[in-house]
């Protein structure tokens, strides 16, 4: 799996520790949407992520094998409140 990071978003997660988390939250509905979270606080514990440099910060992911992408891109969205995104395909859900 390739990690892709913004400029924006290593600038902010550098001031923040130099670490991003990004997890699966949930399924919902009848068809199962996963949602994907990041953020710089890993999620109560730290076990089972994997970690990937993404220049000069590290990407924390813990995804399930049959949902990774090959390509993870991680960048910061917002209007009034900035905050760290993960995507593949352009999306924060997964089908």
């Amino acid at each position: 799996m390739l990690v892709t990071a913004s400029e924006e978003l290593r600038k902010f997660v550098g001031s923040r520790g130099g670490t991003v988390w990004v997890w699966c939250r949930g399924t919902f509905g009848l068809r199962g949407v996963t949602v994907l979270v990041a953020d710089v606080a890993p999620p109560g514990s730290d076990a089972g992520f994997e970690l990937f440099v993404a220049d000069d910060i590290l990407v924390a992911v813990r995804l399930p094998l049959h949902l990774r992408p090959d390509v993870l891109d991680v960048s910061m969205e917002g209007r009034r409140r900035r905050r760290p995104v993960a995507t593949w395909d352009g999306c924060v859900f997964i089908l």
